[in-house]
């Protein structure tokens, strides 16, 4: 089963990855989840995991697997007849204004694959609320991109 996803912030790269780095801290912009329990306590590295407890879901465990720096990440999880990626990645948009952000999750396994096919309206619901409160979060946190700042009255240009 695949879902993706694709949004656009109107906030600049650095900020959007702030805020979605900042896992512990999701279900303060998110409805769709009760709590997100990060096992090191730390920012986001390869290795590291965390408890993801959604409402109307099962909890989920995961790992990060990837991670690129102002540029996406990749969890993964799993059990039993069940495995489970989410590959978030994200970039200037194309006219420079703010920050594109696609998502996809794929679930596989006799296990995942039925358990996806239950919950996918669920599953889907969750995956939209969850980005489109990381855009609604980043983009009240800080303002558009703005244009270069115009020079002091009296500046000289040139030489």
């Amino acid at each position: 089963m695949h879902q993706h996803l694709e949004v656009r912030i109107g906030a600049c790269p650095d900020y959007v990855w702030a805020v979605l780095t900042d896992v512990a801290r999701w279900p303060e912009w998110s409805s769709s989840l009760r709590a997100v329990e990060v096992f090191d306590g730390g920012p986001l590295v390869v290795g590291g995991g965390m408890r993801v407890r959604q409402r109307g879901l099962p909890d989920r465990t995961w790992r990060v697997t990837e991670l690129r720096p102002h540029r996406g990440f990749t969890w993964e999880g799993g059990g039993l007849g069940s495995a489970s990626r989410l590959r978030v990645r994200m970039g200037r948009s194309v006219e420079g204004r703010g920050t594109d952000v696609t998502v996809d999750l794929d679930r596989s396994g006799w296990v995942g694959g039925a358990v996806g096919a239950m919950t996918a309206a669920t599953s889907s619901a969750h995956l939209e609320e969850l980005f489109d409160g990381l855009r609604r979060r980043c983009e009240a946190g800080q303002c558009a991109p703005a244009a270069p700042a115009a020079s002091a009255p009296g500046a000289r240009h040139g030489s």
